[in-house]
């Protein structure tokens, strides 16, 4: 119908047919409830191929099964699938709560502020200090810095990406994408419109793909509406369209 038909239910109330259209509930809601999957890839905040996941029954129609993403956990699904199945009893999170933190924090971008004049080299406390303004508390012993010594003040340096691992109830290691700012003589890091969302270089060639591979925060409503982001957003599109071909 070209007419969506909640229009139509509403265009003939106070009408002369409304009094003979009789409507009987068959079912008021679904109730809420979990299925059991297997995923058939690897799927951003559910899990790993092969991973047999609990989701709610709304997610799991949508994000899940619709795509293609996943199949219902069943005896014959164990079967056709067994040569991806990975154990149930196998621990990919310490918590619930452990794997929420992952799935907001491995979006974000957080920025290391650093002097413009005088020298510094990253190290674990930058990192600490920064996600301290996350509201996120952590120790230096938590903190990785995989990539390479990275000393300043050096203007090539600005606004690019590095990557750091921070280990979570001594279980698990989570990528987070760093970005390196100079003060400016104020003591303020330089006002760059929206720079949390848009691209940037890596420090380190060597981490180029890694951080390609990482995931992004999708734009917000006022981003999409936000003219100045247009070229940005064409390129979170393409970025997002090659890694889900590359996880995939």
């Amino acid at each position: 119908m070209e007419t969506p038909q909640h229009i139509v239910d509403r265009a003939i109330i106070n009408a002369d047919d409304d009094r003979w259209l009789v409507y009987e509930v068959e079912e008021r809601h679904q109730p809420h409830h979990h299925v059991r999957l297997i995923l058939l890839r690897n799927v951003d905040d559910y899990g790993v191929k092969g991973q047999v996941v609990s989701v709610l029954f709304h997610e799991a129609h949508t994000k899940l099964l619709l795509p293609g993403f996943a199949v219902y956990h069943n005896a014959d699904t164990v079967e056709e699938h067994k040569d991806i199945l990975l154990p149930e009893e196998q621990r990919f999170h310490s918590s619930e709560a452990s794997r929420q933190f992952a799935i907001f924090f491995s979006k974000r971008t957080f920025d290391i502020c650093l002097s413009s004049t005088n020298a510094w080299t990253i190290e674990k406390w930058h990192i600490k200090a920064s996600l301290r303004k996350h509201r996120v508390w952590v120790g230096e012993e938590q903190i990785e810095l995989p990539g390479g010594q990275v000393i300043g003040p050096d203007p090539a340096l600005e606004n690019k990406e590095f990557v750091a691992v921070l280990t979570i109830n001594n279980h698990e290691k989570l990528k987070i994408r760093c970005r390196i700012h100079h003060l400016e003589q104020e003591g303020e890091a330089p006002k760059l419109k929206q720079w949390f969302f848009k691209a940037a270089e890596p420090v380190w060639e060597h981490e180029r793909r890694e951080l390609l591979d990482m995931n992004r925060a999708p734009p917000n409503k006022a981003q999409r509406s936000d003219a100045s982001l247009a070229e940005e957003l064409r390129a979170y599109e393409l970025w997002r369209q090659q890694r889900e071909e590359r996880i995939g």
